[in-house]
C-alpha cells in the first residue's frame, strides 16, 4: 500500500480591512465597490460594517480606490500589509 501525503486545502487570503481616520476626505469610493465592508458614518468619514460582507477582491478594490490610501488591508494568514504595499 502506497502512503500518500494528506491532501491539504488552503484558504487564499483573507482580507482584514481596517480606515485610517484622519487620512479619509469622505470620497466614498470604498463604500460605491464594497457596500457590504463599508460605510459613511455621520461625519462623512468611512468605517468598517462588515469585514465579511464582500469577498477579498471586492474588499481590495475597494481599498484601491481610495484617493487618500486611507484603508489598509491585511492578509490575516501572513499578517502582511497587502495594501497599500509597503
Amino acid at each position: 500500500m502506497l502512503d500518500q501525503a494528506p491532501v491539504q486545502t488552503q484558504q487564499i487570503g483573507k482580507y482584514q480591512v481596517k480606515v485610517i481616520r484622519e487620512k479619509c476626505i469622505g470620497a466614498a469610493s470604498c463604500v460605491a465597490i464594497a457596500n457590504q465592508v463599508f460605510e459613511l458614518d455621520e461625519e462623512k468619514i468611512a468605517k468598517v460594517i462588515s469585514q465579511d460582507g464582500n469577498d477579498d477582491e471586492t474588499k481590495l478594490l475597494a481599498a484601491q480606490s481610495c484617493p487618500t490610501m486611507a484603508i489598509i488591508v491585511t492578509d490575516t494568514q501572513t499578517g502582511k500589509q497587502v495594501w497599500p504595499i509597503e
